[in-house]
């Protein structure tokens, strides 16, 4: 959660104790910023209980000899070995938990010593002078359920990279033995298609079948939604096929390989998305936010876990900036530069954010209205104009989760309109 830099500094006063952390996997360095402006030498600590209570128990020590009231521990919040490290130390009352940008401390790495040198000893006196400085943000860890959907996005999304991956290789499998398929099916991990694939791959297969079997077989798996006609279709495909015929047992056996991996896949997939509407049913403004057409379980269940809870931000802005959307423009004299996204955010909460808002705009939807005055009226590029219903759209979020009102109530109308 960003914090107000005039803010910042009022919590880095001159009793307080400043840590800075370089992350390691196995190995953590951390040095001390004193309040009279000196650095301590660089030590180390080991990723385990014994090495953050040895941490601990040495942030103390410290806090007692310098006279401090307090200290303010600061990470960069890069890959994934930092999660235990920032979990056990927030449970702490006394020590402030702060990340840093890990963009800003690349940067910064010359203004500390005017060399652009890396090290694990170096890296906590920078990420220490970036907190002294005011350019750290609070750290808003998920808890309880918001943790869980955070968990199930992440895997969801890796799944559907893995979905991509073995529906790429199916369709060159398929194009090697039997390009005409793809006429026929253009959908390929469709649950028909799987269906044919995995027993009847090649054209002679469908040939022997026969297209009256292969009707029958096609009504039954669609559930009668295709049988004659389309049955049709694939079997005169299969007699004029010009697919290969070298090697067809091991494509064969490469694409009923495949056609397990994709119905795996699915799978999962769906159980997931069942366990996200299990946890999203569990948290208490969620109905709330789901009352705007075009928001889903699976879209709003991916926001909430990249965002945590709603109500612990202060304005909507910081929600903005977590997303990358926030503003930026680089202008000198009379030059006046574009205004761009940063992206400085969470890519997945980026994305999600803008196909809600692609569907939102679509005929009767909820930002129809002003999709069309920005694109006809102020003849606003679509992208730009759909990326502008992005940041719109977490300020309706943030909202209805603040006052605890569904979209079309009397009181989010005076809300959002103000």
């Amino acid at each position: 959660m960003k914090t107000n830099k005039s803010l910042n500094l009022q919590i880095v006063n001159n009793l307080v104790l400043i840590v800075g952390i370089d992350i390691g996997k196995r190995r953590h360095f951390a040095r001390f910023r004193f309040t009279d402006g000196h650095i301590s030498k660089p030590f180390s600590f080991e990723n385990t209980r014994e090495g953050f209570t040895q941490m601990e128990q040495r942030i103390r020590l410290n806090l007692e000899n310098g006279k401090c009231k307090s200290a303010v521990v600061g990470v960069e919040s890069t890959g994934h070995y930092w999660k235990p490290f920032v979990y056990y130390f927030d449970e702490l009352p006394d020590i402030r938990l702060v990340q840093v940008n890990p963009a800003h401390v690349k940067k910064a790495k010359e203004i500390y010593d005017s060399s652009p040198g890396k090290t694990d000893q170096k890296d906590p006196a920078v990420i220490a002078m970036l907190i002294q400085m005011g350019k750290f943000q609070e750290l808003n860890l998920p808890r309880g359920e918001f943790a869980s959907l955070r968990v199930y996005a992440r895997q969801r999304e890796q799944k559907i990279t893995e979905l991509g991956i073995q529906r790429n290789i199916l369709h060159s499998l398929v194009d090697s033995i039997f390009p005409e398929y793809g006429s026929v099916f253009q959908k390929l991990e469709s649950k028909t298609s799987l269906y044919v694939l995995e027993r009847y791959p090649t054209p002679e297969l469908i040939i022997k079948l026969g297209a009256r079997r292969l009707a029958v077989a096609l009504n039954k798996t669609s559930r009668g939604q295709l049988s004659v006609d389309r049955a049709q279709e694939l079997s005169n495909a299969a007699s004029s096929s010009i697919g290969m015929r070298e090697g067809v047992d091991a494509v064969i056996f490469a694409i009923r390989t495949t056609v397990g991996n994709i119905k795996r896949v699915q799978k999962e997939i769906t159980e997931i998305e069942k366990l996200m509407a299990v946890s999203l049913s569990k948290i208490p403004y969620a109905e709330q936010l789901l009352s705007i057409h075009g928001i889903g379980l699976v879209t709003l269940s991916i926001i909430l876990g990249e965002i945590g809870d709603i109500t612990r931000y202060r304005r909507a802005e910081e929600i903005i900036k977590l997303a990358g959307l926030n503003l930026y423009e680089i202008s000198s004299g009379q030059h006046r530069g574009r205004r761009r996204i940063s992206k400085r955010g969470r890519p997945l909460l980026r994305k999600t954010l803008f196909f809600a808002a692609l569907r939102m705009v679509k005929t009767k939807g909820v930002f129809r209205k002003d999709y069309l005055r920005m694109t006809e009226s102020n003849k606003m590029q679509k992208t730009k104009a759909l990326v502008a219903l992005s940041r719109k759209l977490l300020r309706v979020l943030f909202a209805l989760a603040r006052d605890n009102v569904p979209y079309e109530s009397p009181k989010a109308k005076i809300a959002l309109a103000a």
